[in-house]
């Protein structure tokens, strides 16, 4: 038999993005650019540092009246936060203190973590990587056919991103690269192109397989990304894609 069970319940039904910290905390990031965490015996708690950071005063977002907390990720050492529009910040010890690492004026769609200190980030400036922890940062976007970007993933020294002309795109579309080489564009048995972008959350990899969603069709690559196939098409549009492995 299986099913869910509560951990936790946050004071309003507000949450945007989830992780999970190395002792299981479940953070929950919710509208207005605020964080929960939530602990094993369900007791929500506040991160009042993060309301505090530099520069938060001059957020905003074009989608919505207040800050999202997009996207996070948990490297070995830092836990990252995505805030649209308000840039990337990391914190090494549970949230009380926080450093910047990408402006907000790049417009961070979302970011992910790899092995050995590596952080990407998908932008609407481009794709940016960086591989001591986010001390120092690349940014290329070489080989796209437009510099927008809604969704990032990495396996290994490879990274996958979605790209397009803008966030009402009708020519979205998927790339690969080696880290510090050209992107590639993925075709082999994908659209020739999506009539949206492929958004933050809808793509992953590991292990040389890649799996992205977009609408109720969910596409997966078992070669790095050179070829694809429909692996399911599901009643409901997908929200999110994240593979596992054995």
């Amino acid at each position: 038999m299986t099913g869910t069970v509560p951990a936790g319940e946050l004071p309003e039904p507000d949450g945007q993005s989830l992780a999970v910290l190395p002792d299981a905390t479940v953070v929950v990031g919710r509208t207005g650019a605020r964080l929960t965490t939530v602990g094993l015996h369900g007791e929500a708690r506040d991160i009042p540092a993060f309301g505090a950071v530099p520069g938060r005063d001059g957020w905003e977002n074009p989608a919505n009246p207040t800050p999202d907390t997009r996207t996070m990720a948990v490297g070995p050492k830092r836990w990252w936060v995505n805030v649209h529009v308000g840039g990337v910040w990391w914190s090494e010890d549970a949230g009380e203190m926080w450093r910047g690492a990408v402006e907000p004026e790049a417009d961070v769609h979302e970011v992910r973590v790899g092995a050995s200190g590596m952080v990407a980030v998908a932008a609407a400036v481009g794709f940016g990587w960086s591989e001591d922890d986010g001390e120092s940062w690349s940014w290329t976007t070489d080989g796209l056919h437009g510099r927008y970007l809604r969704a990032v993933a990495l396996d290994g020294d490879t990274a996958f991103v979605s790209a397009s002309d803008g966030p009402f795109t009708k020519s979205g579309a998927v790339y690969r690269a080696r880290l510090g080489s050209g992107f590639v564009r993925c075709e082999a048995g994908l659209p020739y192109r999506f009539e949206g972008n492929v958004d933050s959350g809808h793509l992953d990899a590991a292990g040389g397989r890649v799996a992205l969603g977009f609408g109720d069709h969910v596409y997966v690559s078992e070669d790095k990304g050179q070829t694809w196939r429909v692996a399911a098409v599901l009643p409901e549009p997908v929200t999110a894609v994240r593979l596992t492995l054995a």
